[in-house]
């Protein structure tokens, strides 16, 4: 992965992060500890990725 791609999925990351933030607001203490177990869990990018994705899909679902 070239330093372009790096850098653009740091930028997916950090903004998916503040989604999920956003996304799980009646609950900010429990979308912070996600964000920082991800942090510290994964290693890999793409399934951190996929972790927040699911986050994401599960809140939305959530809701309705």
């Amino acid at each position: 992965m070239s330093f372009h791609e790096r850098d653009i999925v740091n930028d997916v990351i950090g903004f998916l992060d503040i989604f999920v933030i956003l996304l799980l607001e009646e609950d900010p203490i429990l979308s912070l500890v996600l964000v920082a177990l991800l942090k510290t869990v994964t290693e890999d990018k793409l399934i951190r990725i996929s972790f927040i994705l699911l986050i994401i899909f599960l809140g939305v679902s959530d809701i309705d």
